[in-house]
């Protein structure tokens, strides 16, 4: 797809991994070489007198932002910018990842040469109710919720319905739901189906389920999905994006349904997924 041209840059990065300080470094010294006007996300803004020329906030407008650090950086800066939807680039300062470029120079080469496009990635949202009134806020995920145990290894029960009607109930370690994006994160691992990743689509895939009746499941992204705790002797709570702990009790259902917001993801032009499982799987 065509692309309009990105000269203003904000940057992210996880400072927390030893190996992206130097990578941060190199990246704004090439970006700064080629002209780019540069802008820290608030988690940089103690760093902006080491990392001049770059300025504290995103610049406006903001084109793109590269997040280094890993597929972790990448869905905490996707959440936190969800509503400007500016595409986002990551430079790979972790181990396995989906999400990410390589190195700092081929980012900046491919902003540079204008080699990219923009993959738009679907997200989720979802709402915790009790008695069918929200309680808290609403809360989105790039790559998933999972309804865990908090506590001793001891199993949820569950009432999961699709659409209002019964899908099933069941006692297990927890239940994930998943976009296509997060079909390569804990849902894989759980051993639920690989999806290509711009799809529209909500996945279900049961943790350890004491039954053989419930597998996992690819529903069309416009089903919502409601989970009702029917027991947790252990404590139970919804994870989003492995990054956000929201408590649940016997009282309430979450429900979660496609968000209407869509993280975009610059890609480069000659992105080939079957590739990256190869090397990933």
């Amino acid at each position: 797809m065509s692309q309009a041209s990105v000269r203003n840059v904000g940057v992210a990065a996880n400072l927390q991994k030893e190996r992206v300080r130097p990578l941060l470094d190199d990246l704004v010294a090439a970006l700064a070489a080629d002209g780019f006007q540069i802008g820290l996300d608030e988690d940089l803004a103690g760093e902006a007198a080491s990392l001049s020329p770059a300025t504290r906030g995103l610049p406006e407008p903001c084109h793109a932002i590269v997040a280094v650090g890993g597929d972790g950086t990448i869905l905490k800066i996707a959440r936190r910018y969800v509503d400007r939807e500016v595409p986002i680039v990551g430079v790979k300062g972790g181990r396995l990842g989906f999400l990410s470029e390589a190195s700092p120079a081929r980012v900046v080469s491919l902003l540079r040469e204008n080699r990219f496009a923009t993959q738009r990635r679907m997200r989720v949202r979802g709402d915790v109710r009790a008695a069918g009134v929200p309680v808290g806020a609403s809360f989105s995920a790039l790559n998933d919720v999972v309804i865990h145990s908090t506590g001793y290894s001891r199993m949820v029960r569950l009432h999961v319905e699709v659409g209002g009607k019964l899908l099933r109930e069941f006692s297990a370690d927890g239940l994930i739901v998943a976009t296509p994006t997060g079909s390569t994160a804990y849902s894989l691992s759980a051993g639920g189906p690989v999806v290509e990743p711009t799809l529209d689509a909500i996945l279900l895939t049961p943790l350890n389920p004491h039954t053989m009746s419930i597998r996992p499941l690819v529903l069309d992204a416009t089903e919502t999905v409601s989970v009702r705790v029917l027991s947790a002797p252990s404590g139970v709570m919804a994870t989003v994006d492995g990054q956000e702990g929201i408590d649940l009790d016997a009282s309430h259902t979450i429900e979660i349904k496609r968000d209407p917001r869509v993280t975009n993801l610059l890609v480069a032009d000659d992105y080939d997924f079957f590739a990256l499982l190869r090397e990933k799987l």
